[in-house]
């Protein structure tokens, strides 16, 4: 069995997605549960998960949505529409319609673009509910930040006045934090939904990772060293610089051998080249401003204040402190008040690897 896609994995095969599970078994049910009880009763609990890039939010709903329809009846009753998790082609409510068509049949996709064309959006809607019949319509949106973004408020409006006249959809939506378009009395969908936030991996989760990797590789020895205390001792060792992130976890298992895993480091430093992709184009797009505050927080050893980070990278505290607040709601740091000092706000990354991969590149 091969590893899924770590980037793509709305393109991997499902089986191979239950294969690498370990960990959110709380949450997998809870979400499990929640779709195949709304098939059955009518409810409509729309539920937002919220985690950080690379926390397996795709994996988590792909696996939840599949052991829901593992049930005949919620399978029966439920139409799954999937909007892909890229989302480019969106730009207005009538191109989610339209894409939502598109997950539905090729014949529904054509006779929405005609409907668009037409200037039609109900047209679309009506014919996206009769399609599917009696079954509740299941609305999985990705990156859901991105997609209200581009609603805007009148879109978000006319996507929450369709579900509620319907009585026929719920929504689950993932995005990397919460947003304006839920967490917000100016939008529509002002507390419509259950906020599940997804739990990092703990250091068993990721023991049981690691063996299964071995397991398919048959790496005999690195099996038997994580069932040793030492290998025990290093996984939290490593556990504690790497984080609980499933995909960074994914990237350290596809060639961790005994010998790197009793060294810790160099599977620390693999690990920090292989993400090199990954990390390089997200600081570039950062402003020239923003990025130099991330560089200064990884270049130290921990927390620090905007006072202390504005004198670092040389402007003043009020553009220091305007910054990370943007980063902080972008998810890029976490902010913290000490119990002595409660007027000073202390800020940290939010990935402990971008620590380390920062600190990595510079050496």
């Amino acid at each position: 069995m091969s590893i899924p896609l770590l980037y793509t994995p709305s393109a991997a095969d499902v089986d191979e997605l239950e294969a690498v599970t370990v960990g959110r078994t709380d949450l997998l049910d809870i979400l499990t549960r929640r779709i195949t009880a709304s098939a059955r009763d009518g409810s409509r609990p729309h539920t937002l998960v919220v985690a950080g890039a690379g926390a397996g939010k795709t994996h988590t709903m792909r696996v939840a949505l599949h052991r829901a329809c593992a049930d005949a009846a919620t399978a029966k009753s439920v139409l799954p529409v999937v909007v892909s998790e890229e989302a480019l082609a969106i730009g207005s409510y009538v191109d989610l319609l339209v894409e939502a068509a598109r997950v539905v049949s090729p014949q529904l996709a054509e006779t929405a673009k005609a409907l668009r064309l037409a200037r039609d959006p109900i047209g679309i809607e009506a014919a996206i509910l009769a399609a599917a019949g009696d079954r509740m319509v299941l609305l999985v949106i990705e990156n859901l930040d991105r997609v209200f973004d581009a609603l805007g408020a009148t879109g978000q409006g006319s996507l929450r006045a369709w579900v509620e006249t319907s009585t026929a959809i719920m929504l689950f939506g993932t995005a990397p934090t919460l947003f304006p378009g839920v967490s917000s009395r100016e939008y529509p969908w002002y507390g419509s939904f259950i906020v599940e936030r997804l739990p990092d991996l703990a250091v068993d989760d990721v023991a049981a990772l690691l063996r299964r990797a071995a397991q398919r590789r048959g790496d005999a020895t690195l099996m038997a060293f994580l069932d040793s205390e030492a290998g025990r001792d290093r996984v939290a060792a490593l556990h504690r610089r790497v984080g609980g992130t499933p995909r960074s976890w994914h990237l350290v298992a596809e060639h961790l051998d005994a010998a790197q895993l009793d060294a810790v480091t160099p599977a620390v430093h693999a690990l920090l080249d292989r993400l090199a992709p990954y990390y390089r184009p997200r600081l570039w797009q950062l402003p020239a401003g923003e990025q130099r505050l991330i560089v200064e927080l990884g270049r130290g050893p921990g927390r620090r204040s905007v006072s202390e980070l504005a004198a670092a990278v040389g402007v003043s505290n009020q553009s220091a402190s305007a910054a990370l607040g943007r980063l902080a709601a972008e998810g890029w740091v976490t902010s913290s008040k000490s119990d002595g000092d409660r007027r000073t706000s202390w800020y940290d990354l939010t990935d402990p690897l971008l620590r380390g991969y920062l600190q990595y590149r510079d050496a």
